[in-house]
């Protein structure tokens, strides 16, 4: 990795690979894009992404339980904590 990328853009980058690996056909857990298509899957991968499986992440992490919607509100704080003011 190039020193000057961020720790953020760090893991961005890796945890970017390893989902890409979820869209490749020799993964045995490999979703189909086309499943994503159908119904509400998008939504639900999506949730899923966004959602729960940082909240079991984090859980894990500080041996915390903590649900979907709590998860949600600390990433929302986390957002906030990273916003960038561009001034003009």
């Amino acid at each position: 990795m190039e020193n000057n990328k961020t720790k953020q853009e760090e893991y961005t980058l890796k945890i970017l690979e390893q989902l890409q690996n979820l869209f490749e056909d020799e993964n045995e857990n490999c979703i189909q894009i086309d499943e994503l298509k159908e119904n509400n899957n998008a939504s639900d991968f999506f949730h899923a992404l966004a959602n729960l499986a940082p909240a079991v992440v984090y859980s894990k992490l500080t041996q915390r339980e903590i649900g979907s919607l709590d998860f949600n509100q600390l990433a929302n704080k986390l957002c906030f904590q990273n916003v960038v003011i561009k001034q003009d």
